[in-house]
């Protein structure tokens, strides 16, 4: 019995010490600018990943596109399924389940919100459902939008909620260029909705979820720090776009393909307070997701926008003028390192996580997409000579009632900015910071967040606090 123990101990210890020479062969590097980031997989063996965000349970929650929502542990790739649709999703060519996000007070209200395409009758539709989280699985479907008119391609579908907790939700042209210009369709839009799915008070069109048309097909949006709301849009053959947001303005489509620069465009936007791209590419790129990146472990990244690619198989850094409404630099980066890059997302410590869609645009090779974490392991937030850490600033108290005044003590002389994000990345509270003490009421709900403090000639400095009731 001791001899065959010993040779089961020996069996395993061979089958551990392979799947990690294994877990470490599969670890790449690449050079951005100067910093080096070592590429790991996380998880493997998913069917297209749409959307990759982090959870604030420290988990990545993905949607695969055939109907499935899991949470995946980004430390060691275990997948927990928690809901499987897909005898209600249509999913052929592009259509599917696609976008999904987590509510911003997922302690108190644990909604997810998913959008899918399914099928009435032989019509494809588009539906935007919530459901809640028990801790173990998505329960208790609630629809919020439905029989939006769909197709197998051109159907968005981004959702997004903002501070004031309204969503916005892309829809694409559905491939009926007659809806994108007409206000009383939801299709080629971005609409903005309360998170029970009625209609918001002070949205532009009066009892209309619509907050801006004239859309082809967007599917990346994100509010920076800086308070603009960017969305990237798939163009057809020519002119895929970088937009700014804005409500009851009109984007072109079909009319308006990037830029005002032809004469029957040039007079359609002046008929039609069309808003231009504040960039745009042809030939066409495929821009998927966009998210800002602000944490200092990677600097090639810091405070800039970053976008996934598909066709052209990249990662696209942008910087603007100070006032954010102007491209100033583009840098494009990991080009053909993991084929087609669906989606994006960022976890606390600054580690991003990419999902994969494969070499090509058909799904030909299901279930061989990937989720990957990029990382800068030379970053050591301990060290004097990291940014955030070249002087001491205290924040406290740290669990904090609602009705506490906060404290931030910088060093003497400092002086910068203090935001507060929530774990989506929104921001929720900036201040401007000076001298040794400041205090604040933060009126903030209760929740895990991050703040981060900017300081002119201190650097940055970034961690959790937790606000009670």
């Amino acid at each position: 019995m001791a001899f065959r123990n010993s040779i089961t101990l020996k069996i395993v210890a061979t089958f551990l010490l392979f799947q990690f020479e294994q877990n470490i062969s599969a670890q790449s590097t690449y050079t951005l600018d100067s910093t080096v980031v070592t590429s790991r997989v996380v998880k493997d063996l998913l069917d297209i990943p749409w959307e990759i965000t982090w959870g604030p349970d420290d988990y990545i929650w993905t949607t695969e596109r055939f109907g499935r929502v899991s949470r995946i542990n980004p430390t060691t790739g275990q997948q927990h399924v928690l809901l499987n649709i897909s005898s209600l999703v249509y999913a052929n060519s592009e259509s599917g389940l696609l976008g999904m996000v987590l509510h911003p007070n997922f302690t108190t209200s644990p909604y997810v919100y998913l959008v899918y395409t399914y099928l009435s009758g032989t019509n494809i539709r588009e539906r935007i459902v919530r459901y809640t989280y028990d801790g173990t699985a998505l329960i208790s479907p609630f629809t919020l939008l439905q029989n939006i008119i769909g197709n197998t391609t051109h159907i968005g579908s981004r959702l997004f909620i903002l501070p004031d907790t309204t969503m916005l939700a892309s829809t694409g042209d559905a491939q009926n260029q007659s809806l994108p210009q007409d206000t009383s369709s939801v299709v080629g839009k971005i609409l903005r909705m309360n998170l029970d799915g009625s209609v918001p008070t002070n949205n532009p069109f009066p009892n209309s979820l619509v907050w801006s048309f004239g859309h082809r097909n967007a599917q990346g949006i994100w509010l920076a720090p800086n308070g603009i709301l960017y969305s990237s849009e798939h163009g057809p053959t020519t002119d895929d776009e970088l937009n700014i947001l804005k409500p009851s303005r009109n984007y072109g489509w079909p009319t308006v393909t990037g830029y005002c620069d032809s004469p029957p465009e040039i007079a359609f936007c002046n008929a039609n307070n069309v808003v231009e791209p504040i960039a745009a590419w042809t030939p066409t790129i495929a821009p998927s997701d966009i998210i800002w990146y602000s944490h200092p472990a990677i600097p090639e990244f810091k405070n800039r926008l970053l976008m996934t690619v598909l066709k052209d198989k990249k990662l696209i850094a942008f910087s603007f003028n100070n006032a954010g409404d102007t491209v100033t630099k583009q840098s494009h980066y990991l080009t053909n390192a993991f084929g087609r890059l669906r989606d994006i997302c960022i976890s606390p410590s600054g580690k991003i996580y990419v999902a994969t869609n494969g070499e090509s645009w058909s799904n030909t090779n299901p279930y061989t997409h990937k989720i990957i974490e990029l990382s800068n392991n030379s970053y050591n937030p301990t060290s004097v000579n990291a940014p955030q850490k070249k002087s001491r600033i205290s924040v406290y108290p740290n669990p904090i009632a609602g009705n506490q005044k906060l404290t931030i003590e910088l060093p003497e002389n400092a002086s910068g900015v203090v935001t507060f994000y929530n774990l989506l990345g929104q921001t929720v509270f900036s201040s401007a910071v000076s001298n040794l003490k400041n205090q604040f009421n933060l009126n903030i709900k209760p929740g895990i967040y991050v703040w981060v403090t900017d300081l002119k000639e201190n650097g940055t400095t970034t961690d959790k606090i937790v606000i009670t009731e």
